[in-house]
């Protein structure tokens, strides 16, 4: 898993796997984290990865980034967020009324332990 932290300085991506920083992106003083996130992108080697980032990354061309890119990803959606966040929300309302049927999906869960916490 990749996972993009976001810095008012600039934005890095962390792997989780190896535990260290992969890459990292300036943020020029006259811009913002939107415009550094896809120049990390292009950087990374996103096949078969899992591409985490906070809800100022839920864009279209950063998701399409990604998936071109070979990656999957996990993307924040907050309330503010236009059309979407209530598109969004109507599907998984459907999706729960109908018992998730006819729907395509699968769950897995991890539990780590390490110094006798879960």
């Amino acid at each position: 898993m990749i996972a993009l932290f976001v810095r008012n300085t600039g934005v890095s991506a962390w792997s989780s796997e190896h535990g260290l920083v992969l890459a990292q992106e300036k943020v020029d003083s006259k811009s913002n984290e939107i415009t550094a996130v896809p120049l990390l992108l292009q950087l990374l080697n996103l096949k078969g990865a899992i591409v985490t980032l906070d809800a100022m990354g839920t864009q279209t061309e950063i998701a399409q980034q990604i998936k071109s890119g070979g990656g999957d990803y996990v993307l924040a959606l907050k309330g503010n967020q236009g059309k979407l966040f209530p598109q969004v929300e109507d599907w998984f309302d459907q999706a729960i009324a109908g018992d998730w049927q006819g729907i395509e999906y699968s769950y897995q869960e991890k539990v780590e332990s390490g110094h006798h916490r879960l």
